[in-house]
């Protein structure tokens, strides 16, 4: 049986098979240009073809390409176009595939002028230039097809979704002609490929039809420029070939004499790259005074000039005239004309008349129509330009309105009050800028006018809200009572407008004294005074009077605090008997009413004072303080303060104590005190307003505070972006991310409906953002890394970004567990013995959770290079993995498994490498060695035991021989004209897997030496493993 297993082993050949890929690179076809000669008139064509058709992309639409790039001005057509993913374009209820392909067997098709016959129409195509003959000799357009001038437009509405397409058409013939309206929405550039990536071009996608859903039938008047319009959503056509969706709406036209139900002639066709020929038009028109003026008056000369130019291709010698005519009544009166000279490509000439306006009547707001027109061309293809009017503005005086006061009509002397006022310019020459406004005052109805009181004159404002600023500022010894005042206007021109009087227009009345209190210029702050103390204190800055001087004021009182009034010194004198206190034990100011007269009106009211302690600290007035937001500020106290001891003799402040008592608002600033500085600073870096903060000064003994109040100046910040968790983003090929970018944008100074958001990537099309909803929706076709820009830009100017990582993957990978216990997937296999067929089961020991699982398995043979079985199981198991069709696993055999699944959050996952498992051979229990033999054995006698294991020794022994009798006998067989193949030498043992302990080869009984991962050498048995097996990886190992 050994020999026999020796024999067999050593007759194992081994097969190598060696696949190889060529990848093929696909060449980029350099287009050469093509010039096929214009026929001098437009052609128009449609082109029936197929992603899958060979001749449509090799042919037909290389050369409809290279016809358009060479006669852009003058060729156009409309492709039907077989998409790969979206089919035959549904065209109805026009149906022109079928009607173009009625007389066709096959693709490409292509039709000029409609014809369905003859050389016009072409089915099939090869070269490059396959249509240029038939364009050339005409393209079977109608013979008139000179005798149309057309023109087309599109404009996209302020939302961004609807474009309004418009064809202008004129008739160059004479009398009357009915046309039908050929009208499509292309693609520019279509956006399905053909099979080798080549795009078609002018792919139809939308008819332009009547109400009717006709070709729209229209009778045009020679000269007589008609406009027709539709509307279309953006979204009619697809970006394609680099081109955004609106670069790539690309409407085509063309004029027929039927409707689509028949065959027709077609007269001309335009889009957006056809032009005429021949243009000969007026550059400018103007009629303006001779004295140059901008108006004019009755009398005035008028000169009329007019300049024409060549904007054709060619140049222009076929005649013509330059007239110049005085619209009036609905007639054209001729005021004069010259002929037109011959004109070189770009040429140009004037002409010029004069007007006199003597006998013209002029009208408030009024206008005399001029119109410069060309007349008698040839062959001129833009009629828009042959004429142009201008208007010669008639010059009115000015009507002034009412002026308005600005504020109370009635003020007290000494305080300004400001008029308002406006006029017509009653033409169309002056505005409010244009026109000087003098205002008078007189007292009411002596019309004794004087503007000594104006004090300023300001034009405010702009547009129809410019108006003039008349501010009067009557001196203190004015007339109190009422005034009158009168307007009058000026403009331009020198006209100038009637007076317009307004009676009593405002009033000056005497100034009443008046105590002045906080929120008053010139307030001095409530004074302090020492309780039980006879104080006196100025009244400079306590009370005022507009009119008198403070020194002519009577001040009187019945309150027992008040003792008198010097009105040479200006002060009052005071005494109070007690300090009053607050709830918390804080004083409190306390008042004394007096009475105030100016000799002419009495007045009255309560002067504060704080009453306090002798010897209590004293503050003065501290000013208001400023500071940016996100900023700070010190303030030194020291000069505010002073301090007396009890007998009122002054000391040194520098003793003095001072806290913080309270801020009035803690979630816009905080304030400390170091030493005798107040330092208050903004809690955050957005935040701003006012905040009144307390300080207490204290001796020791006594205290008194204040209040200082800080203003946080704002500082426009730039809009903030917060990406958050779309920092990284991942993102499958193929699939759409729709992120609210709005959500991420704010800004603390103004409203977010006022920030400009813009998104950007580097990949043409990958994101689209809707300003109006704030959605981003984000999708790429290959996988990668790309980076998002979002940019926020406030109405200030100010701006940030932030940059999104989206990394664009095809699948994710699922790990098999590894040594460390790291991974995704354990496998668990009951044995991978020769002859079994192993049970597998593969656990999910990571964190995902997976559906549509698929496990793939195979069996294959490292000897042979060789793979015979292969399954597929949709769970993790357990599965059975049937090898060699049921018999189990052989020498050399090794499973491979690949698992494909869906996590939770949609991602494709796969293995990126098999799982090997390789077969062994089963491991041999081995029976103890027999104990000693009992000692009344006689030992000169040899047991039944000891003769077979001398038996079976030598029957190992020759087997060896003969094994290696046989082995060296094929070495010399094998020598004579065969090559020998060293499986061992060549097979790169650093590609096979760490084999998972689970299906790791058994250790041999004994002490054999553990077999090499890809199993017993070829031509080896275990016996010769366990004799020579440790010399043999000895020696592996210092190779």
């Amino acid at each position: 049986m050994m020999a026999f297993l020796m024999l067999t082993m050593s007759a194992v050949g081994y097969f190598a098979i060696e696949e190889q890929s060529a990848e093929k690179e696909e060449l980029v076809a350099e287009d050469m240009p093509r010039f096929a000669t214009s026929p001098g008139h437009s052609v128009f064509g449609e082109y029936v073809g197929a992603h899958w058709c060979g001749p449509c992309m090799g042919s037909a639409s290389p050369s409809l390409v290279n016809l358009k790039n060479s006669n852009s001005e003058d060729f156009t057509y409309v492709s039907f176009f077989e998409g790969a993913s979206t089919g035959w374009p549904s065209d109805g209820p026009v149906n022109r595939q079928n009607h173009v392909m009625a007389n066709s067997g096959g693709y490409p098709t292509f039709a000029f002028a409609d014809e369905t016959s003859g050389s016009c129409y072409k089915v099939g195509s090869s070269g490059s230039n396959y249509y240029d003959a038939d364009f050339t000799t005409g393209g079977c357009m109608h013979a008139d097809s000179s005798d149309f001038s057309l023109e087309m437009g599109i404009a996209l509405d302020s939302a961004g979704d609807t474009v309004t397409t418009s064809l202008e058409m004129t008739y160059l013939g004479a009398g009357d002609i009915t046309v039908f309206v050929y009208g499509a929405i292309t693609e520019k550039v279509g956006a399905e490929p053909y099979d080798d990536g080549s795009s078609p071009h002018h792919v139809w996608r939308e008819w332009l039809l009547s109400d009717t859903n006709d070709f729209t039938e229209i009778t045009l008047t020679a000269n007589q420029a008609e406009t027709l319009t539709w509307d279309n959503p953006l979204s009619t056509v697809r970006p394609g070939g680099g081109y955004t969706q609106w670069e790539n709406f690309w409407p085509v036209f063309a004029l027929m004499d039927g409707d689509y139900s028949t065959y027709n002639e077609v007269y001309a066709a335009i889009d957006f790259d056809m032009g005429p020929l021949i243009d000969v038009g007026i550059t400018d028109f103007d009629a303006r005074n001779s004295n140059d003026n901008t108006g004019f008056v009755a009398g005035d000369i008028l000169e009329l000039d007019v300049n024409i130019a060549n904007n054709g291709a060619e140049a222009y010698n076929d005649g013509g005239s330059i007239d110049i005519y005085h619209l009036t009544g609905g007639e054209e009166i001729h005021l004069g004309g010259i002929s037109i000279n011959q004109l070189g490509v770009g040429g140009t000439q004037s002409y010029s008349a004069t007007f006199d306006t003597s006998d013209l009547t002029l009208l408030p707001s009024g206008t005399s129509s001029f119109r410069a027109r060309l007349s008698g061309l040839t062959g001129d293809r833009v009629v828009t330009n042959d004429y142009e009017d201008d208007l010669a503005l008639h010059d009115m005086p000015p009507v002034p309105n009412r002026p308005a006061a600005v504020g109370a009509a009635s003020v007290e002397r000494g305080t300004p009050i400001q008029f308002e006022s406006t006029a017509l310019p009653n033409d169309l020459v002056d505005e409010m800028s244009t026109m000087t406004a003098v205002m008078e005052y007189s007292t009411s109805g002596s019309e004794t006018w004087d503007t000594s009181w104006i004090s300023a004159i300001d034009l405010i404002g702009s547009g129809g809200n410019a108006r003039y600023i008349h501010t009067i500022s009557a001196p203190m010894n004015a007339q109190s009572g009422t005034y009158d005042i009168r307007m009058q206007w000026t403009d331009a021109g020198g006209q100038s407008s009637d007076w317009e009087v307004t009676t009593d227009a405002f009033e000056l009345r005497n100034a009443m004294p008046k105590i002045l209190g906080a929120g008053d210029d010139g307030y001095a702050g409530i004074p302090t005074v020492k309780v039980e103390t006879v104080e006196t204190v100025s009244i400079v800055g306590m009370v005022s009077d507009a009119e008198t001087s403070l020194s002519d004021l009577t001040i009187d009182s019945d309150a027992h605090e008040f003792i008198s009034f010097d009105p040479l010194n200006l002060e009052i004198t005071v005494s109070f008997d007690e300090i009053v206190y607050d709830s918390r034990g804080t004083p409190i100011s306390q008042g004394i009413f007096i009475t105030l007269g100016d000799g002419e009106d009495f007045s009255s009211g309560t002067l504060m004072f704080n009453v306090i302690e002798n010897g209590q600290p004293r503050w003065s007035g501290v000013p208001t303080q400023s500071f940016d937001e996100g900023s700070s500020a010190s303030l030194s106290l020291t000069e505010f303060l002073t301090d007396t001891d009890d007998n009122g003799n002054p000391t040194s402040t520098g003793l003095l104590t001072l806290s913080v008592v309270s801020v009035s608002d803690e979630s816009l600033m905080t304030a400390s005190i170091n030493g005798q500085t107040l330092n208050v600073e903004s809690v955050d870096d957005d935040s701003f307003g006012m905040a009144e903060i307390v300080v207490r000064a204290s001796d020791g003994v006594k205290e008194s505070d204040t209040v200082i109040t800080f203003h946080i100046n704002n500082i426009n910040d730039a809009p903030a972006i917060e990406l958050g968790e779309y920092v990284s983003q991942i993102v499958q090929t193929g699939e759409r991310l729709n992120i609210d970018i709005l959500a991420m944008v704010s800004d603390v100074d103004d409203p977010s409906e006022e920030i400009w958001v813009t998104v950007t990537t580097f990949v043409p099309g990958a994101v689209q953002y809707n300003p109006i909803s704030g959605i981003a929706t984000m999708s790429w076709s290959e996988s990668g890394q790309e980076m998002v820009t979002i940019t926020a830009e406030d109405r200030h100017g100010a701006s940030s970004a932030a940059i999104m990582t989206i990394e664009v993957v095809n699948d994710l990978p699922l790990l098999w567990v590894d040594s460390s216990g790291y991974g995704d997937l354990a496998v668990s296999m009951d044995n991978t013995d020769y002859s079994s067929n192993p049970s597998v089961s593969i656990a999910n020991v990571g964190t995902l959770e997976l559906s549509d699982i698929k496990v793939l398995w195979s069996v294959c043979n490292s000897i042979t290079g060789i793979c015979n079985d292969f399954g597929v199981s949709h769970n993790l198991g357990p599965f059975i993995v049937l090898a060699n069709s049921g018999e189990g696993l052989k020498v050399g055999d090794y499973v491979t498994l690949t698992v494909d699944a869906v996590d939770s959050t949609g991602f494709d996952r796969s293995t990126p490498d098999s799982f090997k498992a390789y077969a062994t051979e089963a491991v041999e229990e081995i029976p103890e060695e027999p104990e000693d033999e009992p000692e009344n054995v006689d030992k000169g006698t040899l047991s039944v035991m000891t003769v077979g294991v001398m038996a079976i020794g030598l029957l190992l022994a020759v087997s060896l021989v003969l094994g290696l009798a046989i082995v060296l006998q094929r070495q010399r067989r094998d020598g004579v004209g065969a090559e020998v193949y060293d499986y061992h030498e060549e097979y790169d043992y650093s590609d096979e897997p760490q084999v998972s302990p689970l299906v790791a080869p058994p250790v041999p009984p004994g002490m054999a030496p553990p077999l090499p991962p890809e199993g017993l050498p070829a031509g080896w048995t275990m016996q010769q493993w366990n004799h020579y097996g440790e010399e043999y990886l000895r020696r592996r190992e210092q190779s």
